[in-house]
């Protein structure tokens, strides 16, 4: 985005040396560079972190430029607010950067309802975030909030994912790829690439119900058929184009009580339908299933 390239203009903020560490009376010099994985793990493809081979060819000041807008986008997903602040804080033009953010080399976090500080350096309230140290600020707290401040958790889970997906075919993908794989894709879908991944039972003597569903479903916005998938599957996300074939619905006609909303029994990705006496009035008994349903409640 515009927002997001502006952060990569060398005219932003100046180039990080051990000259103008704000550590620098704490003898802590050391700008680190930012880790996709605690104790300096990666998920994926080691060669240049998974990034465009451009970024091998970059100065050691643009690759720094590079990742913390990589590192400022992964934080924008799940604290938006930081995200922005952070990119304000390195795009301020003036001098007075002490006095108007009033900031020091510590990070926070609410822990149930009780505001808890973390140093990001040693003596870290006793260092003010300057014009001159504020990259370096803004490295560690990156650094904190998606490494450090998570590695107890994270190596556990790191452990298990190797576990069941370790092997040398891992090396060959990017992070982003890895992702897809897991979570799937996010993207809209055509619902006609489902008609031949399903199992259809019961509907020999009432096609038309079956009809109308799916140009029910071919008529829904983008946002209704992540609805439908999350009612009928248990996730709102379809699989890679590789796995789809793997992706099996079962639509059941349930019987001739049209008065009744569908059931979907996501253990089977199967959803149930009744004899619905028009298109509209499946179209509405569904959109009130959708709408209405609540599953586990687990997000």
């Amino acid at each position: 985005s515009a927002a997001e390239a502006s952060i990569v203009s060398a005219n932003h903020y100046p180039t990080v040396s051990s000259n103008n560490s704000g550590a620098s009376a704490n003898k802590d010099k050391t700008v680190y560079a930012p880790r996709y994985g605690p104790n300096g793990s990666t998920l994926g493809n080691d060669s240049n972190d998974g990034r465009s081979p451009i970024y091998g060819l970059l100065s050691p000041s643009a690759q720094l430029r590079y990742q913390i807008n990589e590192m400022l986008g992964d934080v924008s997903q799940f604290r938006p607010d930081l995200a922005r602040g952070l990119r304000a804080l390195l795009q301020y033009r003036d001098d007075d950067v002490e006095d108007t953010f009033g900031l020091v080399f510590e990070a926070s976090y609410d822990a149930y309802g009780e505001i808890t500080t973390v140093p990001l350096i040693p003596n870290g309230a006793q260092v003010p975030v300057t014009s001159q140290n504020r990259v370096e600020y803004v490295m560690r707290y990156l650094q904190w909030i998606l490494n450090d401040s998570i590695a107890k958790q994270f190596e556990p889970f790191k452990r298990g994912f190797y576990y069941v997906c370790g092997g040398n075919a891992l090396s060959l993908f990017k992070p982003e790829e890895i992702e897809l794989m897991v979570r799937g894709s996010g993207e809209d879908w055509d619902p006609r690439d489902l008609i031949p991944l399903t199992e259809v039972v019961g509907f020999e003597e009432a096609m038309v119900v079956l009809d109308w569903f799916w140009e029910v479903l071919r008529e829904m916005e983008p946002a209704e058929r992540k609805l439908f998938l999350a009612f009928v599957t248990g996730s709102d996300r379809l699989p890679t184009v590789a796995a789809n074939s793997q992706l099996k619905l079962k639509v059941v006609l349930l019987g001739k009580d049209s008065r009744r909303l569908p059931i979907a029994h996501t253990c089977f990705n199967q959803l149930g339908l009744w004899m619905y006496q028009s298109k509209n009035e499946l179209r509405d008994k569904l959109a009130m299933a959708l709408n209405e349903s609540e599953g586990f409640g687990l997000k």
